[in-house]
């Protein structure tokens, strides 16, 4: 009996073993219920290439941690999952980075990187690469600039004395302020945290550029070329401020720096012929602009330039062919364009001109330059009534526009209209009061109109006067106009003075109105003061299937 006791106590102890056993192999089976999905995900980890094998080890590494792991294990899946969600949100972001508007679908990308992120940070408060990816992304065209700062912020936090970093994050936050004194003091912290980091200095130097501090600007850039005595870039931006600074002696050390360093550059040769030609020396501004296109044929800036300098030198031929190859490479182009009227104008092609300058108001009929150009060539080609009614339709959105004023007071004044033209010569007096073209344009109509109403003699004098003062006196019509004004006070003497001054001066300047010039002398010569009455015959506007070449 004893026997078989035992032998039930034995079977009881030895099943209670059993039963713990189980118990505690189905605890740990339930703790690492996860470990497949894991191990998976960690073989994936290891050849992962595209952005579908990254997000497969994303979903297994967070069935892993759903269905259960050790600890050891959770953070080892933590950690897996945390560079599994870099690497995808990074791939998203450098689709797109840079390159907004190329994938039509890059707003939603963006919105799958972000969610990946705010994942990652979840698992990872401290990953600060993070942060300022998510604040790069924000900071795109329909993004939140708030979350965006937020983001930027906890990345300074972060990075305490990592000051390459540091300096680079500031410079990011700075972009994305809105006030001025928060923009420039966390540029000045960018400097201050790694003054060898030259983004720093530059973006700094570029701040102070577009708030017309440009010898601020000036200073960083000298400030980066002492740690880079080679870098090209910095020496153009340097060259560039000091044009503006109007330094050229400064600025044309730094353009032979720059040609010295890279001789090959058409862009070097540009920006020294900006050099030369803000000091007046277009022809050594061409030489450079030649060497710039021998360069680069493509450079678009270089053949722009040229074109519009040979036009000034009344190199026609030179600027058209320029012109023509500058629309060849970009046709749209709308300087290009504008110049191209404005060769065809002086050309005498007044209708090719006016095509062309149709064609860019069609394309932008609020441009109020444009629509002004037009109107005044529409006067040039004999149409100044088309050319008035342009002007009126202008003033109606622009009334206190001095030059649509002037433009219109010649127009009407080409058609006879004097009591209107010196109505709109006196209201652009007052919102211009030193422009010599419309203190000439009123002092001529004063002092010759033939209504004798209108006539104003003295004043006519002292509008004339001022602007031969405006131009020290070395305009031949500008001259003329105060030899009729004198005339018209009876002042015949000095109305001579002044018009042998203009047909002398003419000779030179004005080569196609001697003759009126030396008619207007003898005039004076026999007492009698000059009347004008112009009335211009309208011309035709010329069939749409008319070209001219």
């Amino acid at each position: 009996m004893r026997s078989i006791l035992r032998f039930s106590v034995l079977s009881a102890a030895l099943c209670l073993t059993t039963s713990l056993c189980l118990l505690s192999s189905s605890a740990i089976c339930a703790e690492n219920a996860g470990q497949a999905a894991l191990d998976e995900a960690t073989d994936l980890q290891l050849k992962a290439k595209t952005l579908s094998d990254w997000e497969k080890i994303i979903t297994l590494t967070e069935s892993a941690l759903e269905k259960g792991l050790d600890d050891t294990n959770k953070d080892f899946a933590k950690q897996l999952m945390v560079s599994a969600l870099w690497q995808h949100a990074s791939r998203l972001s450098g689709a797109i980075l840079e390159r907004t508007g190329v994938n039509p679908r890059w707003q939603a990308i963006r919105e799958l990187a972000l969610k990946d992120l705010d994942k990652l940070v979840a698992q990872d408060e401290k990953f600060v690469d993070a942060y300022l990816l998510r604040a790069k992304l924000n900071a795109l065209p329909g993004g939140k600039r708030g979350d965006a700062i937020k983001a930027v912020d906890k990345a300074v936090e972060l990075l305490g004395e990592d000051k390459k970093k540091k300096s680079d994050a500031l410079i990011l936050r700075s972009q994305l302020r809105q006030d001025g004194d928060e923009r420039i003091a966390d540029l000045n912290a960018a400097v201050e945290a790694d003054p060898t980091n030259s983004a720093a200095w530059q973006a700094r130097a570029g701040y102070y550029i577009a708030q017309g501090k440009l010898d601020k600007a000036a200073e960083d850039f000298e400030k980066l070329l002492e740690n880079n005595p080679n870098n090209s870039d910095v020496r153009r931006a340097l060259c560039e401020a000091l044009i503006n600074l109007q330094k050229y002696d400064l600025a044309m050390a730094q353009a032979n720096k720059a040609i010295e360093l890279e001789p090959n550059s058409a862009t070097n040769y540009v920006l020294r012929a900006q050099v030369y030609e803000a000091q007046e020396k277009s022809k050594e501004a061409l030489a450079d602009l030649d060497k710039a296109v021998e360069q680069d044929s493509q450079d678009l800036l270089a053949r722009f330039m040229r074109a519009r300098l040979r036009y000034l030198q009344d190199d026609l031929p030179g600027a058209r062919s320029d012109v023509d190859e500058l629309l060849r490479q970009q046709p749209g182009m709308v300087r290009g364009i504008l110049l191209r009227s404005m060769i065809a104008a002086s050309q005498g092609r007044v209708q090719a001109a006016i095509e062309d300058v149709r064609t860019l108001v069609n394309a932008d009929p609020k441009n109020v330059e444009l629509r002004l150009q037009l109107a005044s060539l529409y006067a040039a080609a004999k149409r100044p009534r088309k050319a008035i009614e342009m002007l009126t339709d202008l003033l109606k959105e622009e009334k206190d526009n001095w030059m649509v004023l002037r433009a219109r007071g010649d127009a009407l004044l080409s058609v006879g209209k004097h009591e209107e033209a010196i109505k709109d010569y006196n209201q652009a007096l007052k919102l211009k009061a030193d422009d010599d073209g419309i203190l000439n344009n009123l002092a001529w109509v004063l002092a010759t109109s033939t209504d004798d109403k209108l006539r104003d003699g003295r004043r006519a004098v002292e509008l004339a006067t001022k602007a031969c003062e405006l131009t020290k006196f070395e305009k031949p019509h500008i001259l003329s106009t105060l030899a009729a004004a004198y005339a018209e006070t009876g002042d015949f003497d000095t109305a001579i003075k002044w018009s042998s001054k203009a047909v002398e001066l003419g000779k030179d300047k004005l080569k196609d109105q001697t003759d009126q010039l030396q008619k207007e002398l003898d005039s004076y010569k026999k007492k009698e003061p000059v009347r004008e009455l112009q009335n211009v015959e309208e011309s035709p506007e010329p069939p749409s299937n008319v070209i001219e070449t």
